[in-house]
């Protein structure tokens, strides 16, 4: 089931039914079903749609009861509290009431269907990406059993992924592995990622992407600059097979940090007029982001502060634009990371670390970090 909304009317419509809202009522409602199925604390929700206003905590809870009253008729709908947390959005549709779309049978409507999922993933499109979710019944399709998990995994659903049961936590282990990097010390990420290497737990695909693509920049922030420019050699020699391509970009934006670590400024501006050739008329909003927040990188390591935070701002916003959690938490904290090690201090690293601390709590990493830290340890220690 899904609900359609009219923002110039504050008008919310399932079906053939529709309810008339007021402002503040629809933004609340609008914003937790674009992350139904996740809870949000009090303080949350007054960030997201009371940004500019100050309100008491009691304001959600009236809001709330408000929508209580007016969704009533709609069964399937649910504001559910979470004890001593907040509030969720969940949907439960009735489906032996509703006839199947015929499209579900269509093999070249599925095919096409899933062409689009594969196209929004290249691109980095996490808002076209959801709005495909959201319309499933729509579209009389169903989504891939990987596109189910990289939607949780995109949205920042941390409490999803720590504690579902409808997968093994062996299923969900890569994904959790990736929010690993934004979460501890680069010296705690690289030894569990090497012990997730050392297991059997990941897919062969899963084993190729963490060896190839994420360990490479931690190897740099742990200072191992020489075995990070070998695994590029190595992986440069892999993904030059047609089914890797889509990896030469990731792959060029890690050699990049890798020169930004421990490389010298001839070597940084080489791999930066690569990348700037590469990016130019590619739709890639992820690596886009990223490049724009390496080049801030590059701006701060020569002292070109003002230019600099102007520059990580551009790539921060871009990136946020994908709405892909584990990317803007990993990317903020990679900022800090690299900030610290160059020692720069002052306003810009406050400020940093403030939108670090605001991503964080956004995507529940207070509550949920420590606990999927652990899990990992435990997990990859058996």
């Amino acid at each position: 089931m899904s609900l359609q909304f009219e923002e110039s009317t504050y008008t919310v419509s399932r079906r053939t039914d529709s309810v008339f809202l007021l402002a503040k009522e629809f933004a609340l409602l609008h914003f937790l079903y674009e992350n139904r199925g996740k809870a949000f604390t009090r303080s949350q929700l007054l960030d997201r749609v009371w940004p500019l206003e100050y309100p008491v905590e009691r304001t959600v809870d009236d809001h709330v009861y408000r929508l209580r009253k007016k969704l009533k008729p709609w069964d399937e709908v649910r504001l559910d509290t979470v004890r001593g947390y907040g509030y969720r959005l969940t949907l439960q549709e009735n489906r032996s009431a509703l006839p199947d779309n015929p499209s579900m049978y269509d093999q070249d409507m599925r095919e096409a269907i899933q062409g689009l999922f594969r196209k929004y993933h290249l691109f980095g499109q996490g808002k076209s990406l959801l709005t495909l979710m959201n319309q499933q019944e729509a579209l009389g399709i169903q989504m891939d059993a990987y596109y189910r998990i990289y939607i949780h995994f995109i949205q920042g659903d941390l409490e999803w992924l720590i504690t579902t049961e409808e997968i093994t936590f062996e299923e969900r282990l890569y994904w959790l592995l990736i929010y690993i990097h934004g979460l501890v010390e680069p010296a705690e990420a690289l030894q569990l990622y090497e012990k997730a290497l050392q297991s059997s737990a990941l897919s062969p695909e899963q084993h190729k992407e963490l060896r190839i693509l994420n360990i490479i920049e931690v190897y740099a922030e742990v200072g191992q600059y020489a075995r990070a420019k070998k695994q590029l050699q190595e992986t440069y020699s892999i993904i030059e097979t047609d089914e890797m391509v889509n990896f030469k970009l990731p792959v060029g934006l890690a050699e990049l940090y890798v020169e930004l670590w421990g490389g010298g400024a001839e070597s940084v501006e080489a791999q930066i007029a690569i990348l700037r050739s590469g990016l130019k008329d590619a739709p890639y909003l992820r690596e886009i982001g990223r490049f724009q927040v390496m080049e801030g990188l590059w701006l701060l390591r020569q002292g070109r502060d003002r230019e600099a935070e102007s520059r990580l701002d551009d790539g921060l916003d871009v990136l946020k634009m994908t709405l892909n959690a584990p990317l803007c938490l990993n990317s903020s904290k990679q900022v800090l990371l690299f900030m610290a090690h160059h020692r720069i201090e002052g306003r810009l690293f406050k400020k940093y670390s403030q939108l670090y601390e605001d991503i964080a709590k956004m995507y529940g990493v207070p509550r949920y970090g420590s606990l999927i830290v652990d899990q990992v340890q435990q997990f990859l220690s058996h």
